[in-house]
């Protein structure tokens, strides 16, 4: 079997690396390649402009910037980086005036204004120059070479320096040139391995092996029908159910919108479980089914199969501290720019340290997004246990004297369960990172509230149920949000009510997604905003929307970028729409925190019902529905109603810190009272049992 072209954004993604490891002559002639085959393709147009100014050719640079504002006009970053051509070339005036587009744009493009500044310079009008720097300073205290700049040009002007910024220094809003450096040669090696396996297949007789790894080597690479095609060879050629490639294949399936799969698929995963075999993660069937009792048997044939046995007998109880205070392990390789610590972050900060001595061990990279060292900051102690075996880890717990380890991990990417199966501490407690049962009889807990495990639900979970008295989830009130930009810079269209669902494309369900539609064709003109992730997602999405009826341009994608822009351009749409069966989550808080309202579907399941709970506690319980049709009607009427949408975005910004939801401080101290509950048991030899704090 002859190996399949790349995909066009996987050539994109491969110059995309060569960029990044400075071979632009290789990056460049992708671009072009692409460019002859799709001469509107305005990434690789975009991206070939800023490879030419790398090798210094700025007059070919500035003509392929101008071809790439052809494609799309309102880019606030090929306006900016045009900008800098412009400026090499000493052509300041017209170099400002493209700042002032990129501006216009996205007002909270600091290095933009920095760069504008040092043009203004260059004129010779210091004023300006300053009054520019000091709107980069304002947006980004540590911009590299902001401040340098303006302290330049307030001796030049003899103007003392004003107050210094009280917003904190932005550490976290982009990854390193190191860390871009290594996603790239990460890629690249990605490319080969591909390269490598197609070519042993190509050799002689493919086996379940092969395909399986060409398989995850494809969705790696974001050619998700490819994957699907290789992951049902490598089951046609009879790989074990035990290796999980049905799973596999579902997460490519959803991730690739391939929905006509999905029906088949389904029944024969639920047939797997019904006989008792283990062929999907449990978090991939959270993506897929919102049957409780489903997910739990999932989570127990996944523990059976896969998980660390517990050792048989529990060690000895830790002393009591000399000091009283509860010692408390927060376990995770996710200290650093991730949902979970982003939830997190400000309740370590908010511990009480009189009461409670916290640690963490850490086993994820040190990235340089700033999160982490925040984190670090925050927590008494912060082991490193990258180089750490589970025993180590968990002798080092013992040695600790360790009350309670919380796993914030389960079954996600790099979670290591053989460390608590170890029994390092007294009680064990599923929390935040994994939204479900765990399944594990070393865990002891798991955190819920009344609407995410309701008492009739308990039945589902292997753990008892610790309840909060208001929201499972916290805030971080220190999240920044960013300047909002110009909604023509979003391709949204100016006076259109916009929905939106910045939920990743797997998450898009056929018959939530056929509600969308529905709700296009009732509300004129409207637009639907969603996530770009893959270009295949984005194709099946816009050719399911053909098939519904609705203009595939009345779709429009948002590009990934920084958290803080992210949660800025939440203020371009009027109401955001929730996922089903696995709810939006973290996702929602940060829409909620920027201000924009949301509408979601009680389900059955953790991931179903933590969306309801969100809502709930931040005051807007009128947005929780109890079925479709709810859903349906709530989102179509408030689509008409624009006083009503407007009033719950301004009780939603005036409430952002005082609802439950962002009550961190209260949030903090619930936490501890469980905390300081499962430890009293576990103290008097008492088995775990539910417990629900008071309000």
């Amino acid at each position: 079997m002859e190996p399949q072209p790349l995909s066009i954004q996987s050539r994109l993604q491969q110059a995309l690396a060569l960029h990044h490891l400075g071979r632009l002559a290789e990056a460049r002639a992708i671009y072009e390649a692409i460019l002859r085959e799709h001469p509107a393709h305005f990434d690789a147009s975009y991206l070939r402009a800023t490879a030419m100014l790398g090798q210094g050719d700025a007059h070919g640079a500035l003509a392929a910037f101008d071809a790439a504002l052809a494609l799309n006009g309102a880019h606030p970053m090929v306006h900016a980086n045009r900008a800098g051509c412009l400026m090499q070339l000493g052509r300041w005036a017209e170099a400002v005036a493209a700042f002032d587009r990129a501006l216009q744009l996205q007002p909270g493009y600091a290095a933009a204004w920095l760069r504008r500044a040092m043009a203004l310079q260059q004129m010779g009008d210091a004023r300006a120059a300053l009054e520019s720097a000091g709107r980069a300073l304002a947006l980004q205290p540590d911009l590299p070479g902001a401040a340098s700049l303006a302290t330049q040009l307030r001796a030049q002007l003899g103007v003392e320096a004003g107050e210094p910024s009280a917003q904190p220094a932005r550490a976290d809003v982009r990854p390193s040139d190191e860390e871009n450096r290594r996603a790239a040669a990460e890629y690249l090696g990605k490319l080969g391995e591909l390269a490598r396996a197609q070519q042993g297949a190509a050799a002689g007789a493919s086996s379940w092996m092969q395909h399986m790894q060409a398989g995850r080597l494809l969705a790696g690479l974001q050619q998700f029908a490819q994957a699907a095609d290789e992951f049902e060879q490598a089951l046609a050629a009879g790989a074990p159910r035990h290796m999980l490639v049905r799973g596999s294949l579902l997460e490519a399936v959803r991730a690739g919108v391939l929905w006509k799969r999905l029906p088949a698929l389904h029944a024969a995963v639920e047939e797997d479980l019904a006989r008792g075999v283990s062929s999907v993660s449990p978090l991939t069937w959270q993506l897929e089914s919102d049957d409780a009792a489903s997910q739990l048997r999932c989570s127990k044939l996944h523990a059976l199969a896969n998980a660390p046995s517990a050792i048989a007998t529990r060690p000895p109880l830790p002393p009591t501290a000399a000091d009283g205070r509860i010692r408390v392990a927060y376990l995770s390789a996710d200290f650093a720019q991730h949902p979970v610590m982003r939830q997190l972050a400000e309740v370590f900060e908010l511990h009480d340290r009189s009461a409670f001595e916290i640690h963490a061990w850490a086993w994820g990279e040190h990235t340089g997004d700033g999160m982490n060292a925040r984190c670090a900051r925050a927590i008494e102690h912060f082991h490193d246990a990258r180089q750490m075996t589970d025993a180590q880890v968990a002798a080092q717990m013992r040695a600790a004297g360790i009350d309670i380890a919380i796993d914030l991990m389960g079954y996600t990417e790099g979670a290591r369960s053989g460390i608590l199966a170890l029994r390092p501490a007294p009680v064990a407690v599923n929390f935040l990172g994994y939204p479900g049962s765990s399944a594990l009889d070393f865990i002891d807990y798991i955190v819920a509230d009344a609407t995410l495990i309701p008492p009739e639900l308990e039945c589902h979970y292997s753990e008892r149920v610790l309840r909060l008295p208001g929201c499972y989830l916290p805030t971080d009130r220190q999240r920044p949000v960013g300047t909002p930009p110009a909604r023509e810079a979003q391709g949204l269209p100016e006076g259109a009510f916009v929905f939106c669902a910045h939920s990743h494309p797997r998450k898009i369900s056929p018959h939530v997604f056929a509600i969308w539609m529905r709700l296009l064709a009732q509300v004129a003109g409207s637009v639907l905003w969603l996530l770009q992730d893959s270009e295949e997602a984005t194709a099946r999405l816009r050719e399911a929307a053909a098939a519904a009826g609705i203009a595939p341009e009345r779709l429009v994608f948002a590009a990934r970028t920084r958290y803080e822009d992210y949660l800025a351009r939440y203020a371009c749409a009027d109401l955001f729409l929730d996922t089903s069966p696995y709810s939006a989550l973290a996702t929602m808080t940060d829409a909620l925190w920027a201000g924009l309202p949301a509408i979601t579907c009680t389900g059955q399941t953790y991931v179903a019902r933590g969306a309801s709970s969100i809502l709930r506690a931040a005051g807007l319980p009128q947005l929780v529905q109890g079925d479709w049709r709810g859903y349906e009607d709530c989102a179509l009427r408030l689509a008409h109603q624009p006083q009503e949408l407007a009033a719950l975005r301004a009780q939603l910004i005036a409430t952002r810190c005082t609802s439950t939801l962002g009550d961190t401080p209260a949030y903090t101290r619930a936490l501890e009272a469980l905390w300081t509950y499962a430890v009293q048991r576990a103290r008097e030899g008492l088995s775990p049992q539910n417990f629900d704090v008071q309000a």
